[in-house]
């Protein structure tokens, strides 16, 4: 290995650098943990002379180390080792600021801010009389920051509406040019035009108070991939009326669409409805909103339906979850971390039924394979046919909670691909004749189930509802098999 460039080492050295970061699927705040990224390079530059004359002189895998979980308990004598090894690297400077490590943290920030590529801080004293000016350097311009995330952290919600808004003004003195990655859990002032804004590839607005500077601030942003807003529960509207001649923004690039928290319903619509997407554009993989309330039907359901349509029409579900309760429809695409969608719909007015028929042309081509479908208290299924009916190629179904299902799927004829059906937390008196009639019908129109799932039904007392009869019943189903759990004695 002594042979070996430099340069092969670098690579190595930086790769054991690298973060575990996953994509947000809502508004949540979490401060990170700490890892052994720092152990690594440490461990590392012990190994042998080689090993260690290289690692000194490589600064940058020093500069991307500082995530202050990983100096919480460690001595100071360390801490000026780490300072001193990171030399005029590019700094990533991540974590939760202690009274432990706030020193030697905000040491750095002041006398290297213009290195720092990416900075992601937590700091519940942010606010504190001692604490707030350390922070003035977000005045200075930020020539290489690339990523930028603060946040008070507060879990106390009356503390989160009541709080100041940040007095640096203007942020970076509007110049970061490098920055892709904005998220700012503060409220803060900012005046357009903005410059940094242009090459924006990420934002989130947390419970903004002024929803047309918010609209204009998004038509300088063409890059755009990642938006996320959270309205909050403030008093006054985002938005002063309903129908301002407000700036519509076009997000040819956009990617994902997170709202949360809207206390007010038409703040929400109203950005719904201002976004614009390019025609045909096939780039939306992450849609999620909030329950929205029972007013204005027509108008919400105009706005939520362009958005539904437009990510089912770029990201085709495979795995598709239906949750139905109190009149409030939950369609969920289930997907990787940080991908799918969450939406959920009001259908009991006269314009659901618009609703239904435009979430069904979105999936004209459906290439849906598996759905969960939960009707709560024994709901009727009925008023989702059409949706069902364009679900032609599911494989496997989920039921959960209502024996109702069964009856409608027999009634309309519905999912001829049907092979396997799981049941879940049902009344097992009342759901098994059902199932099992449903089985029957199947094989006499050419369409039976092969495999049953009962494995969440309570086998240990299994006998005072799986009666010889409804165990007769299933014997004669040709070819279906019958999954229940491993430990049960049935």
């Amino acid at each position: 290995m002594d042979t070996l460039p430099p340069e092969i080492y670098w690579n190595i050295f930086m790769i054991n650098t690298e973060r575990g970061d996953e994509p947000l699927t809502s508004l949540t705040v979490i401060a990170p943990e700490s890892d052994h990224r720092l152990d690594t390079a440490r461990h590392c530059s012990q190994v042998c002379r080689l090993w260690r004359t290289l690692l000194l002189q490589f600064s940058s895998v020093w500069g991307r180390l500082l995530h202050l979980q990983n100096l919480e308990h460690t001595t100071d004598a360390w801490m000026e080792v780490v300072a001193s090894r990171i030399g005029e690297a590019s700094l990533w400077i991540t974590g939760y600021v202690t009274d432990s490590t706030r020193p030697f943290i905000f040491a750095i920030l002041e006398e290297k801010w213009q290195n720092v590529q990416v900075l992601e801080i937590w700091d519940e004293s942010l606010y504190s009389n001692k604490v707030l000016p350390t922070w003035s350097f977000l005045e200075r311009e930020a020539p290489n920051l690339e990523e930028f995330q603060l946040s008070k952290n507060t879990r106390n919600d009356f503390e989160r509406t009541a709080r100041r808004i940040l007095p640096f003004s203007p942020l970076f003195r509007n110049r970061a040019p490098r920055l892709k990655r904005f998220t700012l859990w503060e409220p803060f002032h900012f005046s357009l035009p903005t410059p940094w804004m242009a090459n924006l590839h990420s934002v989130t607005f947390f419970r903004p108070r002024n929803g047309p500077l918010v609209l204009s601030a998004l038509k300088s942003m063409p890059l755009l991939r990642e938006l996320y807003v959270t309205g909050g529960n403030t008093l006054q509207p985002m938005f002063p009326a309903q129908d301002g001649g407000f700036d519509k923004p076009h997000l040819p690039l956009l990617e994902s669409l997170i709202l949360d928290d809207f206390y007010h319903l038409m703040d929400m619509i109203i950005l719904l409805e201002s976004i614009t997407l390019a025609p045909g554009q096939r780039s939306l993989r992450t849609l999620f909103m909030p329950q929205v309330y029972k007013e204005d039907h027509q108008r919400v359901h105009r706005a939520i339906t362009k958005w539904i349509y437009a990510y089912m029409s770029a990201s085709p579900p495979r795995h598709l979850s239906l949750d139905e309760y109190d009149q409030v429809l939950t369609i969920q695409d289930i997907r990787v971390i940080g991908e799918g969608m969450q939406v959920h719909i009001a259908h009991d007015d006269t314009q659901s039924h618009v609703t239904i028929e435009a979430i069904v042309a979105s999936l004209r081509y459906s290439v849906v394979e598996k759905l969960d479908v939960v009707l709560r208290d024994s709901a009727p299924a009925w008023p989702l046919r059409p949706l069902f009916e364009a679900l032609h190629s599911v494989t496997r179904l989920e039921a959960d909670g209502s024996y109702t299902l069964f009856d409608d799927i027999l009634q309309f004829s519905l999912f001829p691909n049907l092979h396997t059906v799981n049941v879940l937390n049902a009344d097992e008196t009342m759901i098994l004749p059902t199932v099992i009639h449903f089985l029957e019908q199947r094989v006499l129109t050419g369409s039976p189930i092969s495999v049953l799932y009962l494995s969440s039904f309570p086998f240990s007392d299994a006998s005072s509802w799986f009666s010889d009869t409804i165990k007769e019943r299933l014997s004669k189903i040709p070819d279906l098999s019958v999954i229940v759990p491993e430990d049960s004695e049935f």
